[in-house]
């Protein structure tokens, strides 16, 4: 399949990840799938929007596991009377959600400009939520222009790993409140009902949508290498290093390194950065999962077996590990010039011990009229990585205010100053209250603060 898209969107094995040493079986298997989706014309003819219908099919799969009408491939004309094709739209009751896809290989990112463009499109179709989804990974200037744009469109992203993660759990993981253990995991603190507390002063105008724990595979694979070696003046050298790197279980990404050498991350995402500290602080276990009315359960076998995983981590570390080493060559009795040699290490002189851990995450979805609201925790550390509905959506400056209530009419998540209650205790955001209630709230008028002021000599 090569070319084509980087997901089978049979069982989701990402199949650009395949293992040089596995390739004569998987080349078999990868013929096999091909011969499903054999097509008139060569793949080498198709343009990038025919490449990444899959990845289409794939997510338009998972918003209807979610309850969620979806049209793929849909050409709505804007409000400047230009058409914008959108990916997939995905309608649930008032909730309008537009989604964008780009099936990109590994190496390449998706920048700043394809996020303008996207938030271009929302603006212009007069739509408030996106859904942003790549089989590869997103820029840091384009992660950070999403959550801070100045449109204030909400937003939201899926990489590569979030996206298996979520194909999987519709696919494959499901379990339904069937799974009870789960070895190697480590030890959600909470449970469901703890997560989902809310605060809010008519937190009965919200309903819970769903609640989902899903435990995400990754792998430490610890290395030693040791290798005896020759420059071309016969010097003899050592080259010894050894380690752990950090594998997600179901993207196949290197996450984090530790080693003889020093830490390194991979350009990571804030999740990222707590999961990689949850798998160094936190011991896994057994544990026994209590199940909750309104809620499921998804364990998520890894896309890579242990085999490819390892030889992933041994070419980084003879990429990584490649020295160049300046030695002497004698030109004449006088003279002797100054020469590099570039060694890379045997692949075979590096041992590897690899383990998988699941890693809990809890994902909550609230609603509120036209409106939803995510919440995401990692339960084994306790700590909130996204909570939608805890801050005020109207940001003044850098400013963040935590939510008083929903508005009983959009269903709006504002903070305190942003919400007005009337005397039966019924809340309007200032964009919705009766005339009345908001004449009542502005209080005295800057005619009559100057009334009260005496000048004097």
């Amino acid at each position: 399949m090569k070319g084509s898209t980087k997901f089978c969107p049979e069982c989701g094995i990402n199949l650009n990840n395949l293992s040089k040493e596995t390739s004569n079986q998987n080349k078999v298997e990868a013929e096999s799938a091909n011969s499903v989706f054999e097509t008139e014309e060569p793949v080498i003819q198709k343009t990038t929007r025919d490449l990444g219908t899959r990845l289409e099919e794939s997510v338009e799969r998972i918003f209807k596991d979610r309850g969620y009408q979806t049209t793929r491939g849909q050409k709505i004309r804007g409000q400047s009377g230009q058409y914008n094709e959108i990916d997939v739209v995905a309608k649930r009751g008032s909730i309008l959600l537009a989604i964008e896809c780009k099936n990109y290989t590994e190496d390449r990112k998706v920048g700043i400009k394809e996020i303008r463009d996207f938030i271009s499109k929302l603006d212009d179709l007069n739509i408030n939520k996106g859904l942003f989804v790549t089989s590869s990974d997103f820029s840091s200037d384009a992660a950070g222009f999403a959550n801070n744009n100045p449109s204030s469109k909400q937003v939201d992203l899926w990489n590569g790993s979030e996206f298996m993660e979520q194909y999987k759990k519709v696919m494959l993981g499901r379990t339904d409140s069937k799974l009870s253990i789960v070895e190697n995991s480590l030890q959600p603190r909470g449970t469901f009902d703890d997560y989902s507390i809310l605060t809010l002063k008519n937190k009965d105008r919200i309903i819970t949508r769903r609640r989902d724990l899903i435990f995400h595979p990754y792998f430490i694979v610890e290395f030693n290498l040791r290798e005896q070696f020759k420059t071309p003046d016969r010097q003899i050298h050592t080259l010894q290093n050894s380690g752990s790197y950090f594998v997600d279980g179901l993207s196949g990404e290197i996450l984090y390194r530790n080693d003889d050498n020093g830490n390194a991350s991979y350009d990571l995402d804030s999740m990222e950065k707590q999961i990689v500290k949850d798998l160094i602080d936190l011991s896994p276990t057994t544990i026994e999962v209590r199940h909750e009315p309104n809620s499921s359960v998804s364990k998520l076998d890894p896309s890579l077996n242990k085999k490819d995983i390892e030889f992933r981590v041994k070419t980084t570390i003879v990429n990584e590990n490649t020295k160049i080493i300046p030695y002497e060559v004698k030109v004449s009795r006088e003279r002797t010039d100054v020469k590099k040699f570039r060694h890379s290490p045997n692949i075979n002189a590096i041992t590897t011990r690899s383990r998988m851990i699941y890693v809990p995450k809890m994902e909550i979805e609230f609603e509120s009229k036209a409106n939803d609201y995510s919440r995401i925790i990692l339960p084994a550390s306790d700590v909130i990585m996204k909570d939608d509905i805890a801050d005020c959506r109207h940001k003044l400056g850098l400013e963040k205010r935590h939510t008083f209530a929903v508005c009983e009419v959009c269903g709006m998540a504002k903070c305190e100053k942003d919400i007005l209650v009337d005397d039966k205790d019924v809340c309007y955001c200032k964009d919705h209250a009766p005339t009345e209630l908001k004449e009542a709230a502005k209080g005295e008028s800057l005619a009559d603060k100057f009334k009260r002021f005496r000048f004097g000599k």
